[in-house]
């Protein structure tokens, strides 16, 4: 039991010393560390192994080259003075052997007979060489050869020695029984003889290793500056990632005044842009949330702190009035009433935030919601006497959730009305196409200021707080009224002028799309 503990003890040490190794492989630092090095190794590699063998075949092609040259001058000689007629011609007999010593080769003359006239060696003199290649250049199939022997030591080639001369030639030609003969002369080289020469390539061969020992130092230079161009690009190349990754550290232990400007690739500034906008929208939500704890601590702090005033006040008398306690506790209860509705409000508005928010759609008609708000609002209306005009262009049946927005239609009557001088008018109007149905609320109100317009849809913003709290108002009705529209993937306008009155319009769609 205890072995199997340790054993397990161990592995996990193993695997957790394990983690960070790995970790490390799987970076894209060492993954261009890794690319680089092997590329650039790869192309070092090919490119020398290329050249040498490229350096190698030139050598030995321009020693061949060199040495047919002075073959066919040889072979020239041989002819001029007449060396296959009469070998024994003393002064290109030593020439052909101070050319074999320069060659540092071996140089055989055959004549047309195949015998062997001239061996700098002295070894097949007068002998007959038969090979196959010299015979087909004899006959004058092979203009020139050359091919390496003994294993890549030596090259060996072969260089015809022609002679030009005049060839009269015959040709009879029979046509419907007559005969006819035609002559002519052409300038045809005719084979005299071969030269053999193989010369060592030694020298070659060494200057062959020369270069690839000083190949072999050339190669560790540039393998090290392969290894450290790849650190290099390793540690630049990622070097924007590791500023993002910092900065969303930060951003992720609470500081969202931070921000990133820095010139590179094209995707690194459209991350980096991308990465400025998602924290301007974090700023924007923190302080949206820090004014909302805010505006919630006010708003629930005041009726407290009036019920604590009038609560004081009860019990710092002895003898209280029945009239001066009914008085207060009345007005104990309409601050309480505040509370309860600033809660609701609020708990109404956190249900219409949530993204998964419950929604029961079904088919209802528009019209009658909208009439039975309406009856509702009313008597209020009348108490200012305010008139109320509704207007149904034509029947509308909608897929909506019924109860969330006639809380947004009623939001926006009652707020017609509250914010309306007396004696004034409230007109409600319904209308639809093929695709949307609009709801349309104009009262002859105060109006809100153009300056005040973008902002009323906030939470707790009131244009005129003292107004707002003389109409019982608690600054979330349009929030709520906004938020339960949005769920209905709908829309809100607002027109409004001061002194003159506003205008809201809703549109909804007719069918829901989830």
């Amino acid at each position: 039991m205890n072995r199997s503990i340790f054993i397990r003890s161990g592995v996990s040490a193993i695997t957790s010393r394990a983690k960070p190794i790995l970790r490390q492989l799987k970076s894209s630092q060492f993954l261009i560390f890794i690319s680089v090095l092997l590329v650039t190794l790869i192309m070092i590699i090919a490119y020398g192994q290329i050249f040498q063998r490229s350096y190698h075949n030139r050598s030995i092609q321009n020693k061949i080259l060199q040495v047919q040259s002075q073959c066919n001058i040889l072979a020239s000689q041989v002819l001029l003075n007449d060396f296959m007629i009469s070998s024994t011609t003393d002064n290109l007999s030593v020439e052909i052997d101070q050319l074999a010593s320069i060659l540092e080769g071996r140089i055989i003359i055959i004549d047309s007979e195949y015998r062997i006239i001239k061996d700098t060696y002295a070894i097949e003199q007068n002998k007959y060489m038969m090979s196959n290649d010299v015979h087909e250049m004899m006959i004058g199939r092979l203009p020139s050869k050359s091919k390496i022997l003994d294993q890549n030591r030596y090259v060996e080639i072969l260089v015809p020695i022609l002679d030009s001369s005049v060839v009269t030639t015959t040709i009879e030609n029979n046509t419907s029984g007559s005969k006819t003969s035609n002559t002519g002369s052409s300038d045809v080289r005719q084979v005299k003889g071969v030269i053999i020469c193989m010369v060592s390539i030694q020298d070659l061969i060494e200057t062959d290793a020369y270069m690839q020992e000083q190949g072999r130092i050339w190669y560790a230079l540039f393998i090290f500056l392969s290894f450290v161009v790849s650190l290099v690009l390793a540690y630049f190349i990622p070097k924007p990632i590791r500023i993002l990754n910092k900065k969303l550290k930060q951003v992720s232990e609470g500081h969202l005044d931070e921000t990133i400007d820095m010139e590179s690739s094209t995707e690194i500034m459209d991350l980096t842009e991308t990465f400025n906008h998602i924290l301007f929208k974090l700023q924007l939500l923190e302080n949206s949330r820090q004014e909302f704890v805010s505006n919630v601590s006010h708003e629930l702090k005041t009726p407290i702190t009036s019920m604590k005033v009038l609560a004081d006040s009860l019990l710092v008398q002895e003898d209280v009035p029945a009239e001066m306690y009914r008085e207060f506790m009345t007005d104990i209860a309409e601050e309480i009433e505040r509370e309860n509705k600033i809660i609701n409000d609020l708990l109404t508005l956190v249900r219409l935030d949530k993204q998964a928010v419950d929604i029961n759609i079904d088919t209802v008609s528009i019209n009658m919601l909208l009439e039975l708000l309406l009856k509702r609002i009313r008597p209020i209306a009348a108490k200012r006497n305010i008139e109320i005009v509704y207007e149904s262009m034509r029947e509308v049946l909608a897929e909506i959730d019924e109860v969330k927005l006639s809380l947004a239609f009623a939001n926006l009557i009652e707020n017609a009305v509250k914010y309306n001088i007396d004696n004034g008018w409230v007109r409600v109007v319904l209308d639809a196409d093929h695709k949307f149905f609009y709801v349309k609320v104009t009262d002859s109100g105060v109006g809100i200021p153009e300056d005040c317009q973008e902002r009323v849809f906030e939470r707790f913003y009131r244009v005129d707080k003292a107004r707002s709290r003389e109409t019982g108002g608690t600054g979330l009705g349009l929030a709520i009224t906004r938020n339960a529209i949005l769920l209905h993937k709908g829309a809100i306008n607002l027109y409004s002028k001061e002194g003159e009155g506003t205008t809201f319009t809703v549109r909804i769609p007719l069918m829901y799309i989830a």
